[in-house]
């Protein structure tokens, strides 16, 4: 099949393309940016926002199927609600217009558990959108207007609600690299290695130990999923999904820190949290086991940060350190 993927230089994206890769397809990576860690031997840069550049590079390839990913994503800098309308609401406006154009076969895209409202229970796919942040509106909108645009014609979409991805793959090894980096598991992690001072985001959250509960699902798990997802498409060439992917199994800021005390001497403290963060996201994926027969398998606390330790010796090897916001 021929694939093409937006934002392919980012954590998603990177792991995708090789992953997918790997099963034979044929791949075109594009993105605003280069990759610095993960050389894609057909990749074009390009920013989705410039329509006739981009409408040319997507008619002359003529993918079978376009995995959106790209997108404006960091919760930290959610005060610039111009970058998430631009990067997100329009960027995939254009894109689903370029699809139109060349009658795409399929589509699959990259929501978010922020586009719910706030839910003390696990999350199934048919409740309340609410956002609380300008992140999660947008994807909403995103979603909206994909639906509103394949509903009567042929292109079928999978919408995936991705929890909290984290970590990386082992072979070969990709995992994130954002300047600043901004999630927890990376930034847990290098600021242990680098015997530095963690900073934990509020501990007057309402759970049972006042920090927030996550629902953390490693990349390889999603790499999985989509590819069933794309299977599910080529065969269910009538049916369309919105579907949730986590592990139901949601984990507090203290109980991955005392996990980690088992292994490692650290110190932290506490900070007010951050706008926009909820107090339990926690995942339902029913849904997804029921349609794509998919299940996490690689998303245990101890792989997660196995894989994480491995990659963060892997850039410092390279010589790079990622940067943090703390």
């Amino acid at each position: 099949m021929k694939i093409l993927i937006t934002g392919s230089s980012g954590f998603i994206g990177s792991c995708l393309f090789t992953f997918l890769k790997s099963k034979k397809n044929k791949i075109l990576g594009i993105d605003k940016k280069k990759t610095k860690l993960n050389k894609q031997n057909n990749f074009i840069k390009c920013n989705f926002l410039n329509f006739k550049k981009s409408f040319k590079i997507v008619n002359n390839y003529k993918p079978d199927l376009i995995i959106h990913l790209a997108a404006e994503s960091t919760l930290d800098n959610i005060s610039n609600k111009k970058k998430y309308v631009l990067n997100n609401v329009h960027v995939t406006k254009n894109i689903l217009k370029i699809s139109k154009i060349i009658k795409l076969k399929y589509f699959i895209f990259s929501s978010t558990a922020s586009v719910y409202a706030p839910l003390n229970k696990p999350i199934k796919e048919k409740y309340i959108k609410k956002a609380n942040n300008i992140y999660g509106k947008t994807k909403i909108l995103n979603e909206r207007d994909i639906i509103k645009e394949f509903k009567n014609n042929r292109t079928k979409y999978v919408i995936f609600r991705f929890f909290n991805v984290c970590s990386s793959l082992r072979k070969p090894r990709i995992g994130e690299f954002h300047s600043p980096e901004t999630h927890f598991f990376p930034l847990l992690i290098q600021k242990i290695i680098q015997k530095k001072t963690i900073k934990i985001y509020g501990n007057n959250f309402n759970t049972k130990d006042g920090t927030c509960v996550r629902d953390y699902i490693h990349i390889l798990d999603i790499c999985h999923a989509i590819n069933k997802s794309i299977h599910y498409l080529k065969k269910n060439k009538n049916n369309s999904l919105i579907l949730n992917l986590g592990t139901e199994k949601g984990l507090s800021i203290f109980e991955i820190l005392n996990f980690m005390k088992k292994r490692f001497q650290f110190s932290y403290k506490f900070t007010r949290k951050r706008k926009g963060d909820t107090d339990i996201t926690i995942c339902n994926n029913t849904k997804a086991y029921t349609k794509l027969k998919w299940k996490p398998r690689f998303s245990s606390i101890n792989r997660i940060v196995e894989d994480e330790i491995a990659w963060l010796k892997y850039i410092f090897k390279k010589g790079m350190i990622r940067k943090s916001i703390y």
